[in-house]
């Protein structure tokens, strides 16, 4: 069966291939600030769970430090971690400007790669989902997978996708934490890779997250982005002429 197929060719059949999955270390990890209030560990887990809409409202710039920090920290894993590289769209948090933007895990900043007002696009790319689009950020996990399989082997997309999996699971309990809320979406892969680019071109999307404060009635809601009316439109047939199509949208 395949599956069997799929393990035999991720196995480590030598001893340099481990040496290589297990002699990397992670680097340098983002200190976390000590003087926000958050809800004790046992009372986050107990009462985690996705959101199913988000409020139009703000969170801090703060609030989105500490989530992005604390959901940075180093897996323990053999491996060494450092795969993937979260890049966010912003659309309402106090103290930034909405737009696409690059963290760094080892340094702890925020890059603005392009600013603007990118609900509709969230949406779209978070498969035409509301939640996207209202969230006050969502977070996009990256991987280099050429880079990622030549350090690693073949055993390199399931440890990227290990990484992001975890970080994503970090990142929804520091949101629960701080009395917001997150959710896990699925994506359209290759228009995420175009709408960060160029500083992503050659990176895969692992993994997303959107966070933001909870919304009444806490549903999902309907929802449909110009750019799936336009793709809608370009499948029947329909000309582009009249409306110009950004070129990420062709990704997927």
């Amino acid at each position: 069966p395949e599956s069997d197929l799929l393990h035999a060719e991720s196995c480590l059949v030598s001893a340099q291939e481990v040496s290589k999955w297990r002699g990397q270390a992670p680097g340098n990890e983002t200190g976390l600030p000590t003087d926000i209030v958050s809800a004790p560990l046992g009372e986050v887990i107990e009462h985690r769970g996705s959101t199913r809409r988000f409020a139009r409202e703000p969170i801090s710039s703060e609030q989105l430090s500490v989530i992005l920090a604390a959901s940075s920290t180093a897996v323990p894993a053999d491996f060494g971690g450092g795969l993937t590289e979260p890049y966010l769209i912003v659309n309402a948090v106090d103290g930034l400007a909405p737009g696409a933007y690059h963290y760094s895990r080892e340094s702890g900043e925020l890059q603005l790669l392009k600013e603007g007002e990118f609900r509709e696009e969230a949406g779209h790319l978070c498969f035409e989902q509301a939640l996207g689009a209202d969230a006050s950020a969502v977070v996009f996990y990256l991987a280099n997978l050429e880079s990622v399989l030549e350090r690693l082997g073949s055993r390199g997309y399931r440890a990227a996708q290990l990484e992001a999996g975890v970080l994503g699971g970090k990142m929804y309990l520091s949101a629960h934490s701080l009395g917001l809320g997150a959710t896990g979406m699925t994506f359209f892969d290759d228009a995420v890779t175009a709408f960060f680019s160029p500083h992503a071109a050659g990176k895969s999307l692992m993994f997303l997250v959107g966070l933001g404060r909870t919304g009444a009635p806490n549903r999902v809601r309907p929802f449909r982005s110009r750019f799936g009316a336009q793709k809608d439109s370009l499948a029947r047939g329909a000309g582009g002429g009249r409306r110009p199509v950004p070129d990420w949208l062709y990704s997927n």
